[in-house]
């Protein structure tokens, strides 16, 4: 069995993004036209912001990331899933 991970478009809430289009005004680009796409918004494994999830990461409450490369960062889905777990039972308590 493969362990499975989830990126960060998995876990936080992502909102909705308009297309959009970007002229450069300096550099080797300037004047050029950049086309963004739009994207749509999609609701998070865990219900919350990017920033909150880091914001959680860094004070210690959510579990510790791995570093793929410098663009790719990944939790362990069974990170997640104890998380998950103990959350529920401290809100029982």
């Amino acid at each position: 069995m493969t362990e499975q991970f989830y990126r960060m478009k998995d876990l936080a809430n992502i909102p909705e993004r308009p297309a959009r289009t970007h002229m450069y005004k300096s550099g080797i680009n300037k004047g050029k036209v950049r086309v963004i796409g739009a994207r749509q918004a999609s609701k998070g494994l865990i219900g919350v912001s990017e920033k909150t999830l880091w914001e959680w990461v860094r004070k210690g409450e959510f579990p510790q990331p791995i570093r793929l490369s410098p663009t790719i960062t990944v939790w362990r889905a069974s990170d997640i899933a104890e998380w998950m777990k103990q959350k529920d039972r401290s809100i029982e308590v």
